[in-house]
């Protein structure tokens, strides 16, 4: 069997996924003007830009989702080239630990308090490397104040294998790691892995396994679905070492990314 076909069921689930009544509305179709582009925008100290379209009249009542892209920022660079299909605030936030998230979650409500149409259900955080290991300590941060990713980004990291049950109840996960970075980074990525499938969320989950090539590496991806929805996916790339750029030209990442909602977990 040719090995792209061994890819097929993921996309089958992939697919599925975004096509469940509802979600698939998440992000209507939309048409913009030079006068619809983001503007920058400051709110307690901290600068953030407003989603494409934000102004339009015909949006006055729509919230938007919220990406914060992590350590080193490499999510806000590959999100720029889909942000007028994937409308969405974004923070450039260049923290590391659980503190931060707590001081993230309360900015995000004081945010919302003071106008800002941020969709709590819908945010979303990216990170490679030292991003890769900050962004589950951010992501418990996040929890301790009540609030969740509803999705996350996650190249690589050195450290922070264990993001917990409750937060994976919730939050979804796209990690990669390319098998000629650090052993150290293959083998904390591995035990993140492992730990995804012996959570008691996870118990009952459908787990997949599929091959294909991307940007010139085999790549093996694990896939862990709940109720239909791919909550953690794993993707080993042979050859890649330590760096960002092949995870991001996989055209389904960022649909992925954006059509999880906690309104549907």
């Amino acid at each position: 069997m040719h090995k792209r076909n061994l890819y097929f069921p993921a996309m089958l689930c992939l697919l599925a996924f975004l096509s469940c009544e509802g979600i698939r509305d998440l992000n209507p179709e939309e048409t913009f003007e030079e006068a619809n582009a983001p503007v920058e925008l400051s709110h307690d100290n901290m600068v953030f830009h407003s989603p494409w379209g934000y102004e339009k009249e015909d949006n006055e009542s729509r919230y938007y989702p919220m990406l914060v892209s992590g350590m080193w920022g490499e999510g806000e660079q590959y999100y720029q080239e889909v942000a007028q299909k994937y409308p969405a605030f974004v923070i450039d936030y260049q923290k590391s630990s659980s503190s931060d998230g707590q001081a993230l979650a309360t900015w995000i409500r004081s945010a919302i308090e003071a106008g800002y149409r941020i969709d709590t259900n819908r945010i979303y955080l990216t990170g490679f490397s030292y991003g890769g290991s900050s962004s589950y300590p951010l992501a418990k941060g996040m929890y301790a104040e009540g609030l969740y990713f509803a999705a996350i980004i996650r190249c690589a990291g050195q450290s922070q294998p264990d993001l917990g049950n409750d937060i994976a109840q919730q939050t979804a996960v796209w990690y990669h790691i390319g098998l000629s970075d650090t052993e150290t980074r293959v083998q904390v990525a591995r035990e993140a892995l492992e730990y995804m499938r012996n959570y008691e969320c996870n118990s009952k989950a459908k787990e997949k396994t599929a091959t294909d090539s991307l940007a010139g590496y085999e790549r093996t991806t694990v896939t862990l679905t709940r109720s239909g929805i791919p909550m953690f996916i794993y993707s080993e790339y042979t050859g890649m070492g330590h760096t960002p750029g092949p995870c991001y030209t996989d055209d389904e990442l960022f649909p992925w990314l954006f059509n999880h909602s906690l309104k549907y977990r």
